[in-house]
């Protein structure tokens, strides 16, 4: 069954509908639910499976996904069940804000206005659908940041499903724009501020 997704202008004003993989194939702007665990100083990302058509064995945001076109930004909390097994509902997370996503590489741009949300995680056992997600792990916040930037080559991770320490690089992050990276990590910043 084909998904349609509801395409944008630069504007981020609606102009029609497209089936998903036509909208990568021609960079039309499009909408997506992005959900970032995090819990004290640590935020978690996602080993996207090796069976994944984008992308696949990369690390990611904590749960994603595209909005169908029956579909409102608050339909975007299945994500996290679908990916992690965790049922929450739209209530517990804490919006950061519709933050422009664009990845471009050879034959493929995807460009996302992205309703992103954050979630302070309380260690509840995950289960992953091992065709979308491989492994969670958690990163110190300041050194995933100093790895996006360039200031870090390599950064160590904890991963959930096997308590083992993984050495993660730039090139294994799905390459988001340095401008993504840093909004997000801003906007937990915000959040850290507003719980002392």
């Amino acid at each position: 069954m084909k998904e349609y997704l509801t395409i944008f202008d630069e504007n981020h004003q609606k102009i029609g509908e497209k089936e998903r993989g036509q909208v990568h194939v021609d960079g039309d702007w499009h909408e997506t639910f992005h959900c970032w665990f995090w819990k004290d100083r640590f935020v978690y990302l996602q080993r996207r499976s090796t069976e994944k058509q984008d992308f696949p064995g990369k690390y990611d945001i904590t749960a994603a996904g595209h909005l169908a076109t029956d579909e409102t930004v608050v339909d975007g909390v299945r994500e996290i069940e679908e990916e992690l097994g965790l049922s929450l509902t739209f209530e517990q997370l804490t919006s950061l804000g519709i933050f422009e996503d664009v990845i471009e590489l050879n034959g493929f741009l995807d460009r996302e206005y992205a309703h992103t949300y954050s979630y302070a995680y309380q260690d509840e056992p995950l289960h992953f659908d091992d065709q979308e997600v491989m492994d969670v792990v958690a990163l110190q916040r300041s050194e995933l940041r100093a790895l996006t930037e360039g200031r870090l080559r390599t950064i160590e991770g904890s991963s959930l499903m096997t308590n083992h320490h993984v050495q993660i690089t730039q090139a294994d992050l799905v390459p988001h724009r340095l401008t993504y990276w840093q909004h997000v990590f801003e906007s937990l910043a915000r959040i850290d501020t507003l719980n002392r």
